[in-house]
């Protein structure tokens, strides 16, 4: 076991209190780190507050008589890992936090949302991009204890994904784009001049956020007339995004969309793609071709296989990690879950199949996606593309999904389609902050980056389960005991 010379975490009565270590020294740990060619023995870490300040083969002197010791002999230090798609304002098994089931059900909520940043740290996820804005960030981070949050604009479409109500959308939203298309009967608070896209962009950049979403999705199974931003209007939100450095990330996961995101060179696409279907007229399904753009116009991809995993779990004989689950989510969200009520979504899921279709059909059925899912991450592995963690936890309302545990869950994914232990490094640790402008500060063990760590008890480059064996969450400098972050 590691020894602290200091208390670190503090329980009182069941409340987690996170103490600043001013110096924090991890001493004769092995390094995994993304820019080391191999693991690394025998170093000595150095935080003052929240950055690295040294990494040195000598033992460190201590500089103050309060600073805290870490025995690191045995054990391995990764960075944290950085879940570059998730939605903290939503729940899973309910759905986002203002909807109207959230509202039949405020203790459930309360209770998930109160231990939702630490479940994300139980898994060693230590930043988060929200591809919701800021929906949710305000209870997310209230507590000391939560990982860093970073947010990413989205722009709806206006009667299209992903709120199919126009009229919601022109009275809520702050970042639509006024198409001709679009009625005249706007909210004297809209006025058009303020929605178009040198605006709308402009305004997103000085939310402080480096990245936009767009929707290229016109429809879910048979569906396929859902509304689009028309080809003029992408066209001049990525010549704004470029102006403004944000980059632009594309909901996407079927061919016909991929193409459609590809000829407006979106930077990131935030879904595997997984759907392939395509006219019979038009021969093979190109899924092979597609990807070979997508890695021409270097952009970036996040699989995402958990959002299929997700659905087609509730539909499994029995659910995986039972206990795991019960570390990361309050009893009675569990409890519910076991409800008629609290399997609405399953329900609303079988009803779009024919009356009496079995179970294990059905499961048989999302397994097909999940399993293209596989296909695109393998040829993209095999190729060596780089690619993001990415769960989209919770990407639907499914009682299958955990925070942290989905994450998890995504790094095994990866694994099963191919990614190499050295590319689920990358993919977890260094890719996001890469991609999004944040590697001055986050993805490596170097002097000067936030000291986001991993006191792991096994080599995740020899064991992807090395993942979940963590002893010590290292977060801005602070050491938390990973046992302390479970529900209580």
């Amino acid at each position: 076991m590691f020894k602290v010379n200091r208390l670190i975490v503090i329980l009182a009565l069941g409340t987690l209190q996170l103490v600043n270590a001013n110096e924090l020294i991890i001493e004769d740990v092995t390094i995994i780190s993304s820019h080391l060619d191999s693991a690394k023995a025998n170093q000595f870490v150095r935080v003052i507050n929240d950055r690295i300040v040294s990494v040195s083969s000598e033992p460190l002197s201590p500089r103050s008589e309060n600073a805290t010791r870490v025995e690191g002999k045995g054990k391995f230090l990764t960075y944290g890992l950085m879940d570059s798609h998730v939605h903290v304002g939503s729940i899973p098994g309910i759905g986002f936090i203002d909807s109207e089931k959230a509202k039949q059900h405020p203790e459930l909520v309360s209770a998930y949302l109160e231990q939702q940043p630490k479940s994300f740290l139980y898994y060693g996820i230590t930043q988060v991009l929200n591809l919701g804005a800021s929906h949710g960030k305000e209870i997310f981070t209230q507590d000391a204890i939560h990982p860093d949050f970073f947010s990413c604009q989205p722009i709806p479409v206006v009667g299209g994904y992903p709120d199919l109500d126009a009229e919601h959308t022109l009275m809520h939203s702050d970042f639509f784009i006024i198409e001709p298309r679009i009625n005249d009967s706007l909210p004297a608070s809209k006025p058009p001049s303020e929605h178009t896209p040198q605006t709308v962009v402009a305004r997103i950049a000085k939310t402080g956020t480096n990245c936009i979403k767009l929707y290229f999705e016109d429809g879910f199974g048979a569906a396929s007339d859902w509304p689009m931003l028309l080809d003029k209007t992408v066209a001049s939100v990525r010549e704004e995004a470029t102006k403004h450095g944000l980059q632009l990330i594309a909901h996407a996961n079927a061919i016909d969309m991929y193409q459609h995101a590809l000829k407006h060179k979106v930077d990131v696409f935030a879904h595997g793609l997984w759907n392939w279907q395509w006219p019979e007229d038009k021969g093979a399904p190109p899924v092979a071709e597609t990807l070979d753009k997508l890695m021409a116009e270097k952009a970036a991809y996040m699989p995402t296989i958990q959002v299929m995993q997700a659905l087609k779990d509730m539909f499994a004989v029995e659910l995986a990690s039972q206990e795991e689950r019960a570390l990361v989510l309050p009893k009675p969200l569990l409890l519910w879950f076991e409800t008629a009520a609290g399997r609405w979504f399953k329900s609303e899921l079988e009803s779009d199949f024919p009356d009496g279709m079995d179970a294990s059909e059905i499961y048989t059925i999302f397994e097909y996606g999940y399993n293209r899912a596989l296909q695109s991450t393998h040829y993209l592995a095999e190729a060596n593309y780089p690619l993001l963690l990415a769960s989209d936890f919770p990407s639907s309302p499914s009682y299958a999904a955990a925070p942290g545990l989905s994450t998890y869950h995504e790094l095994l994914n990866m694994k099963k389609a191919g990614m190499s232990l050295k590319m689920i490094l990358d993919a977890a640790t260094i890719n996001g902050p890469r991609q999004f402008n944040m590697a001055a500060d986050y993805g490596t063990i170097e002097q000067g980056k936030v000291a986001n760590l991993l006191l792991l008890n096994t080599n995740p480059l020899t064991n992807v389960e090395a993942w979940q064996d963590i002893e010590l969450v290292i977060l801005r400098g602070s050491a938390v005991e990973r046992n302390s972050l479970t529900v209580k």
